[in-house]
């Protein structure tokens, strides 16, 4: 029974084991929206949880629409979308246990368009450093680089990555110890990790250096023919910028005269002479210091003919090897070797120069191939020479066979095509018994035949043809292999029938039922009644089909069936079982004992099917018929028996089921036998004991046990239970049932002889024998003490012992060792307990002796005590060690008891005599100076009467240097000589120690080494070793002996390759891999296998390339991919001198998308209008599109492009507006595309200048007639009119510039910068305005079916200073053209027209003014024009008719013909704006979800910009008009225009509305209301 603790614990377990719990419970998510996402929650329990997802706190149902929840507990979004943004519980049940995960948030990715930090432009001093910093709201965390003047910055500055927040990323880059080339524009990239493309840039920032000049361009070393002309070029960078001037080898400045030119960047000498030759140095210069470059010129004599003195060679290479090409030429001067490839490039960081002028290419990749032109030149002449690379190319196979089912009878093909250099030959290794091997073409051998291609094709396809065929590509480069199996179906055949089976109930039977088939047949058993048999108690239905029934009834008798089938058919098979039942008796004859003369029956009735034949037999012969024996229904009847019935009587019945018999004796009363006579017998003292008697007779006998003599003389009945007395033989016992006598506890005394009488009314019988018990070992008496002398002749030793069996004696010494066999030390006298010890001595035989007495009972001993009188013998020496001490016992023995003393060399210790040293109570030192142990023998002096002993106690000494005997790769035998002991200490044991090559300490391989030789294990492969012995006795260790030679371990197999990496491309990968962390061999004896294949093709057909150790880089190229393919790619080492393996490592790698190699096609742009341009292109077509990328920007004063992207995700699309641009200005605007490959080429940067902003006039009439006078007057009131008006506009503007923006006069609060307007009704979020859709929104008056609604509008206006401290108004409308009650009035409401002025001002932003909505709709009439527009004048446009080009079909926009008299007025279009002004951008997709700043994308720095150029733009317009007027009158047209118009293109004009409740002071605010 277990423990209760026991129980405990198995209790614990379980309900730990039980319990419901997390394994791994759901984390924060962010997904990619439209992609499909997977989040795992998995829980253990007993029975096994049940899941289920809230969303939101709302349950996820099956078949909810885009989840899955899966069995095993994940959640399987389709698609995520904003609807799927949210909280989310995984709740897992096992029965009714229920536990619920930590609430879950799923974000979407997403990366913001610009950094919220930008890096700084810093000036520096060289030598110092500086920190560039940036940030970008991004989720997940941005994946941010940097880049210096467009390359990526990675020469070993530190980057740091920080999260500021949930979704800010920011980096800092840290630039120590400033050199020149640190110099430059920085900036930052950042690529969301799970959107990736496109990159986000931040704005640039300079590194400006300043300090002593650096170079850019230092002079090279040039030669030169007399009379030609030569440069020298010198470029440099460094703060303030250097004075560059240039020395002679004279040390002199050389100006720019005659035949020199020295410049800032170069200095060029014409007309070379030889006295020009020698050195020329570049001093630059500032205020920091100088830097000087030198060059040197070679001046030589007119040139000699080039001529090649060694031309390449035509060369055929493996690929991954590497091809060398000489080239050498002489000439003067000296010529000039360079190497090209005919039709295409050198190979890019594979090129070497092993010779001035050679060319070598390593690893050798197919793509070399082709032709290697080698130019030698100089500058008046050149020759060439070529030569062809053939790259040979191992087999690679194309097409690769598949496995392949086919039924029996059809036809099957395997395909197989490999490309190669040489074209590879093909061979088929096939399973056809007789057909090894098929070279391509040919056959047909066994219906098998491959054709030229390298196809193989089995028409009539039959069982044998099954199997796997291996299909090998080879060349003379190498092999290429890849297998496929056959599989060949056919319907089910029996191999094995069953037969009809006979069995006797109760037995078993066996039916061999055996099918073959493809797919494998499956068999079944069915019995008579139609029940399909299952394995259970009686039936046993086996895998290969076979049937057992065991312990089989009469009612399984019947028929049978076995049906083998598959899905190609079924095949049956029936048999018949029969059940005989063996013959039973109901009744059989019984033994009787009778009187003669008596009357008997003996029955026999027997059952069986069939019927059983009954016969008698009597003594085993057939039965004679007597006159007194009658059959009777099988039985006999015998009357009067008489002397001659008496026998055996045996009944037989027989049937085929078997045969069954009984006997029955009929006898007449007899004298009993012994059937278990009786035994003598042994037995143990205490133990039990049996001694059996048994007898027998037709008469039952009576058994009695008796006391007896050796002639069987009947004494003292005993085992009657009850005895007389207990000291009597045979007193304990009793008989059993069967007649035995039995002892309980064997006594000595119960030794004797025993009685057994077995009788009857007829006679007796007797059985006498002799009881034997054993006795253990005794010992009476030995003559413990003796006292002897040394030098007596012997010694007797005496032990008497008693026991039976007799007990044998042994002698042990003192010592507990046996005593010699030798004759003449010691004398054992055989049967008897005398030992004569001769010669006794005080070492061996003072003591104890011990006598030893055994039999097989037992053993006992006793201890004969023995003194012999003699000087002192050492018995032992303790030695007890401390972390502080060391206490020496001398153990001595002798007689009389001898005294100890103790020495160091040859000074006695008394007491505390000597430092360090003590004796305590027991005679012991006590040596705490351990050092001394390490200089001084000790002894132990030990004297009495007899005489004197000194025993010396010393560290053992120094062994010689060990040998190594014999060596593997991880072991290595050591053998040494072994150390004689030092005194009366001997060697215990010894230390080995190694000392591993490279390191600095040795460690211990043993501590207890008995022995003299030693195998050092678990050493590593190729590795050198130094060995040293220690020897140690138990005062401790002595001196380590001298090392061995470093001993190298043997090779062995290399570890694997570590640290693969890989880098993908379209068709190419490279793999980098580090050595193993152990070579184990030598690394000339190292090399790789690189092992690579589509990771959906069996191993056997991966391609193999090879990489030896010395070869470095540890890297390949694979070559000839396949795009979007995942690659298998193992590596393993080999040592080739052993040809012994390491594991494969391995890593998947895909190759990546196509990317776009040619740009958009037919991409053409044009000025829309003022503020847009329309673009077009011819439409791509590719599978993996991602989306199209205009640019568009335009430069400002500081030459730098600002420039945005749009993105379009509709590949169909061909052409896009470009709107919100400013009007009269430089554009250049390109395109590309994107895949999942990368980014097309950009196509053709197309400059060109938005249409200038102007009032639409009708134009000027134009007549050759006179003018009438009332015209001229006309045209002088004009003239004095616009003076007028000219004169009002100068003081305007004084006015305005003299005056504070809080002004009487001046209402400013619609005076913005910007203007965005976002219409949501008509234009969707996030919409591109392409030019079907917009023609589509006109067409069909937006998504809603109409042009009215809300549009959400913002002014950016960072001059705006409110009247009053109220940081925000409580208005929330813009009511534009609509009459609008004003509260101000206390009793009557009055309603006013036109426009009403509610501006906010943001908190989050003070210098951002907000105008919040503006209504236009039906019930409010459109906005009142500043001035109508005439019948002559433009017709009026809607909004989005400002935003997209006119159709073909429309009029000129400046044609006065056109108007739109034919529209409905109660239509209620869009509202008329009049001329726009685009100045300022206008985005009608502008989003007000998130924060103003960020939605806008309006950085203060760059408004401020944008303002300071606006001012700047305007003085210079100003200015020129100003120049123009002065030189030339304007036009009668022009002056006539500008009377009826009331306005100034280019001034601002003073116009006065009366009808609102502000004034408009400048173009801008015009235009701006207009808008509205």
């Amino acid at each position: 029974m277990l423990p209760l603790h026991h129980v405990a614990l198995i209790a614990l377990q379980c309900a730990f084991a039980s319990a419901l719990q997390f394994t791994q419970e759901p984390t924060n998510h962010v997904a990619v929206e439209t992609q499909p996402t997977w989040w795992h929650c998995v829980a253990r329990g007993n029975p096994i949880p049940s899941y289920t997802w809230y969303f939101n706190d709302q349950p996820i149902r099956t078949g909810q629409a885009n989840y899955n929840v899966m069995t095993n507990g994940t959640l399987h979004i389709y698609s995520v979308n904003a609807n799927s943004v949210g909280t989310y519980q995984c709740q897992a049940q096992a029965a009714a246990e229920i536990i619920t995960s930590s609430p879950v948030r799923l974000k979407l990715a997403e990366i913001s368009r610009i950094f919220s930090t930008s890096p700084s432009s810093q000036s520096s001093n060289l030598g110092s450093s500086v920190i560039f910093e940036c940030a970008i709201s991004s989720s997940p965390t941005a994946l941010i680089t940097w880049q210096l003047n467009g390359n990526d910055v990675n020469n070993g500055r530190t980057v740091t990555m920080a999260t500021g927040d949930s979704t800010t990323t920011r980096s800092t880059l840290t630039l120590s110890s400033l050199q020149h080339d640190d110099r430059g524009q920085y900036r930052c990239l950042a690529v969301n990790p799970l959107l990736g493309p496109p990159v986000v840039y931040s704005e640039p920032a300079t590194l400006t250096l300043i300090g002593r000049p650096g170079f850019i361009t230092t002079p090279s070393p040039t030669t030169a023919i007399i009379g030609s002309t030569v440069s020298f070029q010198c470029e440099t960078t460094g703060s303030p910028v250097a004075r560059i001037e240039w020395i002679n080898s004279n040390n002199q400045i050389i100006r720019t005269s005659g035949r020199f030119t020295a410049t800032q960047t170069g200095l060029t000498i014409s007309e070379v002479r030889q006295s020009d030759a020698g050195y020329y140095t570049c001093q630059a210069t500032n205020e920091w210091g100088e830097n000087t470059a030198v060059a040197l010129l070679t001046v030589t004599d007119p040139s000699q003919q080039v001529f090649l003195t060694r031309t390449p060679t035509d060369q055929s290479v493996a690929v991954g090897a590497r091809a060398t090409f000489s080239c050498e030429a002489t000439g003067n001067p000296a010529p000039r070797i360079t190497w090209n490839k005919v039709g295409g490039s050198l190979p890019v960081g594979r090129i070497e120069e092993p010779a001035v002028g050679w060319l070598r290419i390593t690893n050798v990749q197919p793509s070399d191939a082709g032709i290697y032109r080698c130019t030698a030149s100089t500058q008046l002449d050149s020759t060439t020479a070529q030569a062809q690379l053939i790259v040979l190319e191992g087999p690679l196979l194309s097409v690769t066979p598949e496995d392949t089912v086919v039924e029996e009878g059809r036809v099957a093909v395997l395909q197989c095509q490999a490309g190669g250099s040489p074209s590879p030959a093909i061979t088929w290794m096939t399973p056809v018994p007789g057909l090894s091997s098929i070279e391509a073409p040919g056959g047909p051998f066994s219906s098998v035949v491959v054709t030229g291609d390298g196809t193989l094709t089995v028409s009539n396809v039959e069982v044998h043809h099954a199997g796997t065929y291996t299909c090998t590509a080879s060349n003379s480069v190498g092999t290429s292999s890849a297998e496929a199996y056959l599989d060949v179906q056919r319907a089910p055949v029996l191999t094995a029938t069953p037969s009809d089976k006979t069995v006797v109930e109760g037995g078993s039977v066996f039916f061999r039922c055996r099918a073959e088939g493809n797919p494998a047949a499956q068999i079944s058993w069915r019995r008579f009644d139609g029940t399909e048999l299952m394995s259970d108690a009686k039936h046993s239905v086996y895998g290969n089909g076979d049937l057992m029934i065991s312990n089989i009834e009469k009612q399984q008798e019947g028929q049978y069936t076995c049906t083998a089938r598959n899905v190609l058919g079924e095949v049956s098979q029936s048999v018949n079982l029969r059940v005989l039942i063996p013959p039973q008796f109901v009744s059989f004859p019984l033994d009787q004992v009778i009187e003669l003369g008596d009357t008997v029956q003996l029955e026999c009735v027997v059952t069986g099917d069939p019927q059983p034949d009954i016969e008698w037999v009597k003594d085993g012969e057939q039965i004679v018929l007597e006159s007194n024996i009658v059959f009777v229904a099988g039985s006999i009847l015998i009357q009067g028996v008489t002397k001659v019935n008496l026998g055996a009587y045996t009944c037989i019945a027989t049937n085929e089921a078997g045969t069954n018999q009984m006997t029955a004796m009929l006898l007449t009363p007899d004298v009993p036998t012994f059937t278990l006579a009786p035994v003598n017998t042994t037995a143990n003292v205490t133990h039990t004991v049996t001694i059996p008697c048994r007898a027998n007779a037709r008469e039952a006998p009576s058994i009695r046990w008796y006391t007896a003599t050796s002639e069987g003389s009947q004494l003292r009945e005993i085992g009657l239970g009850k005895p007389t007395s207990l000291a009597s033989q045979g007193a304990t016992t009793f008989i059993s049932v069967e007649g035995d006598l039995e002892f309980t506890e064997v006594r000595q005394i119960d030794e004797g002889w025993y009685l057994c009488v077995a009788d009857n009314s007829i006679g007796r019988v007797t059985g006498n024998v002799f009881l034997t018990v054993n006795l253990p070992p005794i010992i009476s008496n030995t003559n413990s003490p003796l006292v002897g002398k040394e030098g007596d002749a012997y010694l007797l030793l005496e032990c008497n012992v008693l026991g039976k069996p007799k007990p044998q004696i042994t002698w042990l010494l003192p010592s507990g060792d046996p005593i010699s066999t030798d004759p003449t030390k010691y004398n054992m006298q055989p049967g008897s307990g005398f030992l004569v010890v001769y010669s006794p001595n005080v070492e061996e035989h003072d003591g104890d002796f011990t006598c030893v007495a055994s039999n097989l009972l037992g053993t006992v001993e006793v201890a004969v005590t023995v003194t012999i009188r003699g000087p002192p013998v050492l018995r032992n020496i303790l030695i007890t060690h401390t972390d502080t001490s060391v206490t020496i016992l001398c153990l001595m023995k002798g007689s009389p008891a001898p005294t100890i003393t103790w020495l160091q060399d040859s000074f006695q210790i008394v007491g505390n005599s000597l430092s360090g040293h003590s004796i305590n109570g027991e005679g012991a030192l006590v040596i705490t100076d351990l050092e001394a142990l390490q200089s001084y023998a000790y002894y132990c002096r030990a004297s009495n009467i007899e005489g004197t002993l000194s025993s010396r106690i010393q560290l053992p000494g120094t062994p010689s240097a060990p040998r190594i005997t014999a060596k593997t790769s991880t072991s290595i035998d050591i053998a040494w000589t072994g150390l004689q002991p030092v005194g009366h200490l001997n060697i215990t044991s010894y230390r080995l120690q190694y000392l591993k090559f490279g390191e600095a300490s040795y460690i211990d391989v043993a501590t207890a080494i008995k022995a003299t030789s030693y195998r050092v294990t678990d050493l590593q492969p190729y590795t050198g070793y130094t060995f040293r012995i220690q020897a140690v006795n138990d005062l401790g260790p002595g001196e380590y002996s001298l090392p061995t030679q470093v001993t190298l371990t043997a090779e062995s197999d290399p570890l694997e390759p570590e640290d693969i990496t890989v880098e993908t491309f379209e068709t190419e990968i490279h793999v980098t891999w580090s050595p193993p962390a152990a070579l184990n061999g030598h690394p000339d004896n190292i090399a790789y296998e690189i092992a690579y294949g589509a990771v959906d093709r069996p191993i056997g057909q991966a391609t193999l390339l090879y990489k030896r150790q010395n070869d470095p880089p540890l890297s390949v190229q694979l070559s000839n991919l396949v795009v979007e393919t995942t690659y298998s790619i193992r590596i393993r080492a080999v040592n080739t001198a052993l040809n012994k393996w390491s594991r494969y490592t391995g890593i998947n790698a895909t190759t990546q998308y196509q990317a776009p190699t040619r740009a958009i096609q037919d991409v053409y742009a044009v000025a829309n209008s003022s503020d847009s341009i329309y673009i077009t292109w011819q439409a791509i077509q590719d599978r993996t599109f991602q989306a199209y990328h205009i640019s568009y920007g335009t430069q400002y004063p500081n030459a730098s492009y600002m420039y945005a992207t749009i993105n379009i995700t509709d590949m169909t699309a061909d052409s896009a507006l470009i709107a919100g641009l400013l009007g009269d200005t430089d554009y250049v605007v390109w395109m590309t595309y994107s895949n999942k490959g990368g980014v097309a080429p950009n196509s053709t940067v197309i400059s060109l200048t938005t249409k200038p902003v102007s009032t639409i006039l009708p134009k000027a009439q134009s007549s050759d007639l006179p003018l009438p006078l009332g015209i001229i007057i006309a045209i002088a009131v004009g003239c004095f009119a616009f003076i007028l008006l000219l004169v009002i506009i100068i003081l305007v503007i004084r006015q305005r510039h003299s005056g504070s923006m809080g002004g009487r006069f001046w209402h400013t609060r619609l005076n913005p910068d910007a203007l965005w307007i976002h219409k949501r009704k008509f234009i969707p979020q996030g919409a591109f305005l392409d030019k079907a859709f917009v023609k589509q929104q006109i067409s069909s008056g937006g998504s809603t079916g109409q042009r009215t609604g809300t549009y959400d509008v913002a002014m950016v206006n960072q001059n705006y200073q409110p009247h009053d401290d109220t940081a925000m108004s409580t208005a929330s409308d813009y009511d534009l053209g609509g009459d609008y009650e004003d509260a101000s009035t206390s009793t009557k409401k009055k309603k006013k027209k036109g426009l009403r002025d509610v501006i906010f001002k943001s908190r989050d932003n003070p210098d951002v003014v907000l105008v919040s909505k503006a209504v236009i709709g039906d019930h409010s009439p459109p906005p009142v024009a500043l001035n109508p527009p005439t019948s002559s004048e433009a017709p009026q446009r809607s909004l989005a008719e400002m935003l997209v080009p006119y159709p073909d079909d429309a009029p000129n926009e400046k044609d006065p013909s056109h108007t739109d008299n034919e529209k409905d007025p109660s239509q209620a279009d869009i509202s008329v704006i009049s001329s726009v002004s685009t100045d300022f951008p206008v985005f009608p997709n502008a989003d007000d979800t998130l924060k103003l700043a960020n939605e806008l994308q309006v950085d203060s720095k760059q408004m401020r910009k944008m303002a300071r150029k606006a001012e700047r733009d305007q003085k210079r317009k100003m200015r020129h008009e100003a120049g123009q007027k002065s030189k030339k009158k304007p036009s009668f047209s022009d002056r006539l225009g500008k009377k009826f118009s009331g306005k100034s293109r280019k001034k601002p004009v003073l116009t006065s509305y009366a009808q609102g409740d502000f004034m408009l002071s400048t173009n801008r605010q015009r235009e701006n209301a207009a808008m509205f």
